[in-house]
């Protein structure tokens, strides 16, 4: 798949002889641009003595966020690498409100790099670094196609998950596709995009496929992944901050990798909890710290952003979410 329009590099990282060097890579639009920004900053603020080569794969690049990334490899003298790409491809595949077209970009970022790397980090934008990820590096990945941390499923939802896809026990092994691990080496040999395309117009699997490439994911790579510790991608929404009085919530201090992977996320401006200090600790050292948060846009946003404001006891923001929601 050939939709490389740009690549710009930044490259400030010393070049060292004995150090291993982790490849990690983001798939944004230009809504996350910013946020892979900041998830890059959170990784060099935790792991000074370490070596990575961060690659930022977007359809949307301006001015203002290339100077930012470039000051941000400069000033933390790190490798910094912008593919500016063509993604009208893959907006004829299956979308939803909350999962646009962008969650594809990680086949071309397969394709794009399997030719000269072996393995690689992907991480979702909205994943933040709470400490060191050099062990990382150390996993021999051999004949496996990924090493991935398991989803935390709902009940329902692994109830029926066999069923919904067809293959019998993938409910114990079922994984979020934030944090993949990827040995490219496999992914070239089995040509893993073509095939992930394939089963997108498969007539077997029209409208199952709630997560899409997620769940095409694990089809594809089903008894050939190897478990991660759970650390390393801790899956925190933000939206149990309301039911923290009946529930559990993860200790985000014993985490690596921190995933804020419900419809709230750390930069709205509904999201006033402890829990989101890890993000804003790194915005404010980032090149992005002026980035305003960013209020309600969607109707699901704003009834979300209502709930939440009524358990701050906001209520003057409480009365204008629900006014926006049910008035437009």
């Amino acid at each position: 798949m050939n939709v490389i329009k740009e690549i710009k590099e930044y490259k400030y990282a010393p070049r060292t002889q004995n150090k291993k060097k982790l490849d990690i890579a983001y798939g944004v639009d230009e809504k996350y641009l910013f946020a892979s920004g900041i998830s890059i900053t959170s990784i060099l603020l935790n792991n000074d003595n370490s070596a990575f080569a961060f690659h930022v794969f977007t359809d949307f690049l301006d001015s203002e966020n290339e100077s930012k990334f470039k000051k941000l490899a400069k000033n933390r003298c790190a490798d910094i690498i912008l593919y500016l790409i063509d993604c009208k491809k893959l907006k004829n595949l299956p979308c939803s409100e909350r999962l646009n077209y962008s969650t594809y970009i990680r086949f071309i970022i397969a394709d794009q790099l399997c030719g000269s790397k072996d393995k690689i980090l992907y991480l979702d934008a909205d994943i933040f670094c709470n400490g060191s990820i050099e062990a990382l590096n150390d996993i021999e990945l051999g004949n496996n196609a990924c090493g991935v941390v398991k989803d935390a499923l709902g009940k329902n939802e692994k109830a029926t998950l066999s069923m919904r896809l067809d293959i019998p026990g993938i409910e114990d092994h079922y994984f979020n596709a934030g944090f993949l691990l990827l040995n490219l080496v496999y992914w070239r040999s089995h040509d893993v995009t073509h095939k992930a395309f394939a089963l997108f117009g498969s007539k077997k699997y029209e409208g199952k496929l709630v997560f899409f490439d997620q769940d095409i994911l694990n089809i594809l790579f089903f008894g050939k992944t190897i478990n991660v510790s759970a650390k390393y991608n801790l899956l925190y929404d933000l939206n149990h901050e309301r039911k923290r009085k009946n529930c559990a919530l993860p200790d985000l201090n014993v985490s690596v990798l921190i995933h804020y992977f419900g419809i709230t996320k750390p930069w709205h401006s509904w999201a006033n909890y402890p829990s989101c200090d890890l993000f804003k600790k790194a915005q404010a050292a980032s090149e992005w710290k002026d980035h305003l948060s960013i209020p309600p846009k969607i109707f699901e946003e704003l009834k979300i952003c209502a709930k939440h404001s009524f358990y701050q006891k906001n209520y003057i923001n409480w009365i204008k979410s629900h006014a926006k929601y049910y008035f437009g």
